[in-house]
């Protein structure tokens, strides 16, 4: 089944947010509270799955990370997180 990995990124004082997204093919089901890793997180190694949604019709697993949070009042900011992410395979499905 295709596995979509979807993580929210806000700011602190930005009223907008923006969503990233990566697929990939797994045989494995994913579960709450496992760990996922990928280069994208850079110092933050890894994040725990918090949930799982199932879609049969699609075939797929929807995994939903905990949001990150950046300290920052600079849209900018949250812009180059996402050119981060894209630079990691991740697609961006809410642009700023």
């Amino acid at each position: 089944m295709s596995v979509i990995i979807s993580q929210q990124i806000t700011a602190t004082g930005v009223k907008e947010y923006t969503k990233v997204m990566k697929t990939f093919d797994s045989r494995f089901t994913p579960l709450v509270g496992q760990k996922i890793r990928d280069t994208a997180f850079g110092d933050m190694q890894y994040y725990d799955v918090e949930d799982v949604f199932i879609d049969l019709a699609e075939n797929e697993y929807w995994v939903i990370l905990p949001a990150v949070l950046l300290h920052t009042d600079d849209i900018e900011d949250l812009r180059d997180a996402v050119r981060e992410y894209r630079s990691h395979g991740w697609e961006c499905t809410k642009p700023l």
